[in-house]
């Protein structure tokens, strides 16, 4: 398998890596620092609102995963040569490079440059979380909200279910790893709920301060996740292209 080439360990230790860099996003971290600072009602009823908030958006994640290696691993098993193929490689290559493209597109920079507001889905997304807290229904509906608009651009997740996929695992098993994998997503935000109960309002401004950096950062987080995996994707997959290419490959 492809995903054990560089050893059993390190398709693993590439998904905690993923996951971890998923835990950052804007529905995974920023929304739950909002719900946490703006509560009412005591620490520890915010905190466990935002739990709430950070269990649906998790169990979302955990199903749409289930429903991509479902559609995923029969796609293997029966196209798996073809996939494989250096004419595929080229297509990802290409897909690669784009990904880098983009990436230097989406950089907060960049937008500034062009006029726009690098920050700005950010906002966005921290009003809908202050409307919401305090409501369960309405922080559900926020959660699925934010796992459904951020699922297309969830690259790290998207590559997280190739690696899955590529383990050679059943279903089965790899409902077990995308467990786990979801786990470490949401770990950061029931950290800092964790956090809340403890201290109660004495932690207000430490988890404003952090919110306010992961406002800032968000933005300039993604652009390079985005060119990461398009570096990635270009290494796993330019030897075979060129080699078919300079007519080295197999056709």
């Amino acid at each position: 398998m492809d995903a054990l080439a560089a050893g059993p360990l390190a398709p693993f230790v590439g998904l905690v890596v993923l996951a971890l860099v998923d835990s950052t996003s804007i529905g995974t971290l920023v929304i739950p620092l909002v719900l946490l600072v703006v509560g009412r009602g005591g620490a520890r009823r915010t905190a466990v609102r935002t739990l709430l908030y950070l269990t649906v958006i998790g169990a979302f994640y955990l199903l749409l995963g289930i429903a991509l290696l479902a559609g995923l691993l029969p796609l293997l098993e029966r196209f798996g040569l073809v996939l494989a193929s250096p004419q595929v490689m080229l297509l990802l290559a290409l897909l690669g490079g784009a990904l880098i493209w983009w990436s230097f597109r989406i950089d907060p920079k960049a937008i500034a440059r062009r006029g726009g507001d690098p920050e700005a889905s950010v906002r966005r997304w921290s009003g809908r979380a202050r409307d919401a807290s305090g409501r369960p229904t309405a922080l559900i509906a926020l959660a699925l909200g934010a796992g459904l608009v951020e699922a297309a651009s969830m690259i790290p997740y998207l590559a997280a279910m190739g690696i899955i996929a590529d383990l050679g695992a059943g279903l089965g098993q790899g409902a077990l790893i995308l467990v786990g994998y979801c786990a470490v997503m949401i770990l950061p935000g029931t950290v800092l709920c964790g956090v809340r109960a403890a201290v109660g309002d004495r932690g207000d401004r430490a988890l404003e301060r952090v919110h306010e950096w992961a406002v800032r950062s968000a933005p300039g987080a993604f652009s390079w996740t985005v060119g990461i995996v398009g570096v990635l994707l270009v290494l796993h997959t330019i030897g075979p292209a060129l080699g078919w290419l300079t007519g080295g490959g197999v056709a």
